[in-house]
């Protein structure tokens, strides 16, 4: 009975660090739910920047067809206003393209379990990895408060 009571001590022992090491740490949880809501924003950020300029680039061409835009100043102004704009948002569109081309994404488990490898590298700890995702984010909302200011 007492070696049967230690092998099932042992077996348990074993099953349940079996169990903890392969489920994910509370860290990376965080870290996926911000890398989500992130890229989420990202793409409704990039349907709304694409309206606006589509938006613009009409009201170019409309005012650039426009035969009294030479001889009218408020004309002109104006036109030279929207182009402005336009040209901002563009650096702005360019600068969000950055940003995606270079933040570290860090893959789901089931990339990780199928072979993809970590952007952070295997040895980074989790609360690293959750600050760099942080730190991406205060990136992201400083470049998304900057588009929705010029959308508006």
């Amino acid at each position: 009975m007492k070696t049967t009571t230690k092998i099932f001590g042992v077996l348990f022992s074993v099953a349940m660090l079996v169990a903890c090491s392969g489920s994910e740490s509370e860290m990376l949880k965080q870290a996926r739910t911000i890398q989500e809501a992130m890229m989420k924003s990202k793409s409704e950020l990039d349907s709304s920047l694409a309206a606006r300029l589509n938006a613009y680039s009409e009201e170019v061409t409309l005012l650039s067809q426009d035969a009294e835009l030479a001889t009218d100043s408020v004309k002109m102004a104006n036109y030279d206003e929207i182009k402005s704009a336009y040209s901002d948002l563009e650096m702005l569109k360019a600068e969000l393209n950055d940003w995606t081309m270079n933040v570290k994404m860090l893959p789901s488990a089931e990339e990780i379990a199928g072979g993809a490898e970590n952007p952070f590298g295997g040895d980074m700890k989790d609360e690293d990895i959750l600050k760099e995702i942080k730190a991406s984010q205060e990136k992201f909302e400083d470049l998304k408060s900057r588009i929705e200011t010029e959308i508006q």
